[in-house]
Formats: C-alpha cells, structure tokens, sequence
C-alpha cells in the first residue's frame, strides 16, 4: 500500500459522534481510575482487617475484643462484609488486591454518576468539567476505604431511581431488596442511601403535586414510598440485626467523637485540601441561576449534598455526584447564554480524526498505568514497611504483657502487628489496645479520658493509674510524653525520632532494650 493509500484511508477513518469534547470525557473517566488508585494511606484499614480475621475465624464479633478499656461492650459491625472482604484478600493477595477492588467500587460510581447527566442531552464540555470537578474535589477523600463501597452503590442507587421515574414499575423496585441488603453488609453509609431515596421521593412528590408535564403521579409514588420501607427492613438482613441502625445513631448522639475526628468534623476552607471542594460549592451556587432543566428531585438532591459536605469533610464525593446534574445544567446553559451575548456563532461540529483520538488515549492509557505502578508499589501498603514504626511495634511484642496506650491513629497499626508478630502469641499484648478507630462504640467517656490522658494535663496520670495503663507509646514532644519525661515513676524504655515508649519505672527493667533514643533523664 502506498502512502498516498495510507493517508486516504486514515482520512476516512473516524470515529463517527467521538467529538473532541467527548474525547476528554474518556480520558476524564479513564484518568478517574488513576486518581482513585491511591496507597493505604488510611492507618483504619489495619483495624479493619483485624477484625476481617476475627470475622473469617470466629464469626461477627458481638463484643469489643479489641480494647482493654471496652472489653465487654457491644460492638457493632456495621462494614463486616468490607472487613471480612479485606482480611481476605491481603492475606492471600496482598494490599494491591484490596486497592484495585476499592478504586473499582469508586470508579463504578463515578461512572454511573456521569453516565446519568450525559443521557440528558447535556453539553459535552459541561459534562466532562463537572466530571473533572467532581475527581479533584476529592483528591483527598479517595483511597481503599470501606465508605467507597457507599460511593459506587450510590451510583447504582441513582441511576436505578432514573430508571424508575423514566418508566415506573413495582417490579424494578424489587432490586430495592438486594441492593440494601448488600450496602447495609458493606457500609453503614447505606443510611444516606436511604436518605437519598426519601429526599428523590420529596422532590417528585412536589414535581407531582405542582402538575408539571414530568411529573411521575401519585401511584408511582406510592409504590416507590413502599420500596423505600421495604429497603429499610432489608437493610436489616445483617448480622446486627436492628443493631446496624444503631451505630449512625450512636455516632450523630457523639458531640465529643464528632468535634474531635476529623473526616467527622465540617470542611475547613482554609485548608489547601478542601480548595477544589469550595470551587465547586462556590461555581454551584453561581451558576444554579442559569440552571433551565434540572428537575426539583435533582435540585432537592444537590441541595442535601451540600448539607452534607457543610457536616463533615469525609461527605465530600457524595456531594459532588448529588450536586453534578445541577452543575452541568446550569454551567452549560451558562455557556450558550454567554456564546450568545459575544454573538458568537456555532461552530460546525466534525468528528475527531481516529489518530487524535488514539494519542489521546494512549497518553492517557500510559500516564493511568504510570500513576498506578507508583501508588501500588507506595510503602504504605506494607505492614512493616518505612511508613510504620516498625521498630516501636517490634519491641512492643518482644517485651512483657502490657496494656498499651497508643497514638489513636496508630492503634489499629499496633493492633493488627501485634496479631501477626507471633504465630503462636509470644511476647505480645493479649490486652489489646487502649481505643481504636472505632472509638464511638467504645463510648463517650473513653473517647473524653483518652483525649485528657493525651493532652498531658493534671488528670492524665490518675486517669493512667486508673486504667492500669502499663505502656504509653506517644509521638515525640507530645504533651504526655513531655509530662512523662518530668514524671516520677515512669521511665523512657525505648524511642526513635519520631516516637518513645513510656513504662513505670517498677517495671522498666523488663523492658530489655537499650534505651537508645530515649531523651536524657527521661
């Protein structure tokens, strides 16, 4: 064939409807992937896989085992499936399993969210900003986390609520039944799933009521309001029974669990991290003006993500997808109005040539894969790697029995290597941990005396005492370890620059270690 053949034949080979705009959808969609594969860098999944394996060896834990402080507490578990799930696949298949599983979960929402807006009909260019928005918003939320299971469901959740209110039968909301009593296995986010639910029905009640020509009628509503019900009872097809409702109702009840966790606390604006987050709240509210098409249940929707994402920083994702069809209306009828004002005319839309389309995607195909290698080899997701304190958990399971009050974020770490240190249980702490990350089951008053033993002021050594505390790991120059330090009766056993190991002074001497790192006089 001659390169005159060639050119023409490469001319004549298009993609037919694969316009440039649609050509950074898909790469959009193929680099959400990259962005969602992210290392282990949330210290909860070794908790979470430690009580996976006391999931796959004994069952569901109907008690705290986990805490010396809690022991005979009821514990609920309300992410067991995600749990046992994770205990499994990085014990037979290592963490990069376990990353590739939850990074398909979120892309699966993802997905599901952008395919609803773009059946509508809307502006290309709209849509594949707002996706692009709705990845970078939450850059720091994404990662192999059980809430990434509430992610991708909630995708599901959407595009099944379209489904029905496009052609409504009591038939498809039969899929009610498993599709909660999966969430409700998985996730305890299952709940906003509900609430999603019940805030659509509001919105097409009012739709209903106001006679606009979409409107779905009132017997469509009411079957869906009896598929809302029946979801609710499914959701308690679980091992916690009734119980799994308890667990949010514990956490809403929890002011001090709230105003001391983070990912439980609103979103500081302040912060680099919730930039993108305010970007988007920000461009929301501008261009809802300009939003024509947008029904009332979507409107209603965006507007209960945004009181989401005003609660906690951790609702960051689910605000974006709730808000998105809103977005992309009133962005892209933003755009015509100001095409229209500039007196610009529409340009003559071709197909893009197949060779763009290929760069393109092969770019795109390259810098994913790239990106993936890099997060996948990360330290962090080995349990003994550069990124733990290693050396801190090793003496911890060499030296005597002892109750052990740990970094809260750090103490499903501990609790999973103290675990796996010694098949046969040598020289480890049978009495677990002081708390761990899910410290509202544990109860306020252990979440409040952790939070005043931390704080290094007159009550942490009674409260010490009181807790037959026999170890103390903190970070260096915390306030506990400087009250230490200058203490009478508690001595530094070990320390790295990062972290040192207190124990009474009684006691010390069977802590056979060197002492190296520990501050002088400490």
């Amino acid at each position: 064939m001659s390169l005159g053949e060639l050119a023409a034949a490469g001319r004549r080979f298009r993609v037919a409807g694969l316009e440039a705009p649609s050509v950074l959808l898909l790469a959009i969609l193929v680099l959400g992937w990259a962005a969602f594969t992210t290392p282990e860098f949330d210290p909860d999944f070794w908790w979470h896989a430690r009580v996976g394996l006391e999931i796959l060896a004994h069952g569901v834990p109907q008690h705290n085992y986990f805490t010396f402080t809690a022991f005979t507490r009821p514990f609920i578990t309300q992410e067991w499936g995600a749990e046992a799930l994770y205990a499994l696949l990085y014990t037979h298949l290592g963490m990069t399993a376990v990353i590739l599983l939850m990074a398909g979960a979120t892309w699966v929402g993802f997905a599901l969210a952008v395919r609803r807006v773009w059946r509508l009909g809307r502006s290309a260019w709209a849509v594949s900003l707002g996706a692009a928005l709705v990845v970078i918003s939450g850059l720091q939320i994404w990662g192999p986390s059980p809430q990434m299971f509430t992610f991708g469901l909630l995708g599901v959740l959407l595009t099944f609520l379209d489904r029905y209110r496009s052609r409504p039968s009591p038939r498809l909301l039969l899929l009610l039944v498993p599709l909660f009593a999966l969430w409700s296995n998985l996730h305890g986010g299952f709940t906003i799933g509900l609430g999603v639910t019940a805030v659509f029905l509001a919105g097409e009640g009012l739709s209903t009521a106001l006679r606009r020509p979409d409107a779905m009628g009132w017997r469509s509503l009411r079957d869906l309001l009896a598929g809302l019900v029946v979801a609710a009872l499914s959701a308690m097809v679980n091992p916690n029974g009734w119980g799994v409702y308890l667990y949010p109702l514990k956490l809403l009840l929890s002011h001090v669990a709230q105003a001391n966790l983070n990912e439980w606390q609103p979103p500081d604006f302040h912060q680099a991290a919730n930039l993108p987050a305010l970007f988007l709240l920000l461009s929301l509210v501008v261009v809802t003006r300009w939003a024509r098409r947008t029904r009332i249940s979507d409107l209603f929707l965006a507007v209960a993500g945004v009181l989401l994402l005003l609660y906690a920083v951790r609702d960051i994702p689910i605000f974006a997808v709730l808000s998105l069809p809103l977005w992309v209306d009133g962005a892209e009828q933003l755009g015509l109005e100001l095409r229209s004002g500039l007196r610009l005319r529409p340009r003559h839309r071709t197909p893009a040539p197949a060779w763009f389309t290929a760069l393109v995607l092969v770019l795109v195909v390259l810098t994913t894969g790239a990106r993936m290698m890099s997060q996948l080899s990360s330290p962090d997701n080995q349990l003994q790697s550069s990124a733990y304190p290693v050396a801190v958990g090793r003496v911890i399971c060499e030296g005597p029995t002892a109750r052990v009050l740990a970094p809260y974020g750090s103490s499903g770490w501990l609790l999973y290597r103290i675990d796996h240190a010694d098949p046969a249980g040598r020289g480890c702490a049978p009495d677990r941990v002081f708390i761990f990350g899910e410290a509202v089951l544990m109860g306020r008053q252990i979440i409040a005396d952790y939070l005043q033993i931390v704080a290094g002021g007159q009550g942490s050594l009674r409260l010490l005492r009181s807790y037959r505390v026999n170890l103390v790991w903190q970070p260096r120059g915390s306030a506990l370890a400087v009250l230490l330090s200058h203490t009478g009766g508690w001595s530094c056993v070990f320390g790295t620059s990062a972290n040192l190991l207190y124990a009474p002074t009684s006691a010390a001497s069977g802590w056979h270690t060197s002492r190296a790192g520990c501050p002088e006089g400490g």
